[in-house]
């Protein structure tokens, strides 16, 4: 039992940095960051592009209703996904393209 207390221990502390590091983006830098990968991305998976687009307007139909200072932050998260393929400091590829269009419809 005592070799399995550092284990755990090290489990602990890495399951609370996933938990800060989801929690250090607000709900307007996702919703900017959905919408520019969901661009990105229907370039890197064309078989799917149709889907993105969907996606796409459906983000953009939220990000309609934001306020200012909330739009001002979701566009730069938005352009960052949109022009360099960086989603919430992750590059994005196929399968990581792939992983957000299926969160998405789900969500939306």
């Amino acid at each position: 039992m005592k070799k399995y207390i550092p284990i755990l221990g090290l489990s602990a502390i890495l399951l609370s940095s996933f938990s800060v590091q989801a929690a250090l983006f607000s709900d307007a830098a996702k919703l900017g960051a959905n919408a520019g990968a969901m661009e990105y991305c229907k370039n890197i998976d064309s078989g799917d592009s149709s889907k993105y687009n969907l996606l796409k307007i459906r983000t953009l139909k939220e990000y309609d209703r934001l306020d200012s200072g909330d739009r001002a932050k979701a566009l730069i998260y938005r352009k960052s996904a949109e022009d360099k393929g960086i989603y919430l400091n992750d590059s994005l590829d196929k399968k990581r393209c792939q992983s957000i269009r299926r969160t998405l419809h789900l969500t939306l």
